[in-house]
């Protein structure tokens, strides 16, 4: 599979992670229960740059 596709995709990934959880602890008024999803979204974010990085 195409490097760069992967990259985008994990980039996604991460913001619609991101926004999943910011619209949860607003409609549930529940910042610690959403924790995980904050976590998810930041360890895609943190492999997209490392994948970045490395292939720069």
């Amino acid at each position: 599979m195409n490097q760069k596709l992967i990259n985008v995709i994990l980039l996604a990934l991460s913001f619609v992670v991101m926004v999943i959880g910011v619209h949860r602890s607003l409609v549930e008024d529940d910042i610690i229960g959403n924790y995980w999803l904050y976590m998810v979204g930041l360890v895609l974010f943190m492999l997209y740059y490392y994948r970045k990085k490395k292939g720069a």
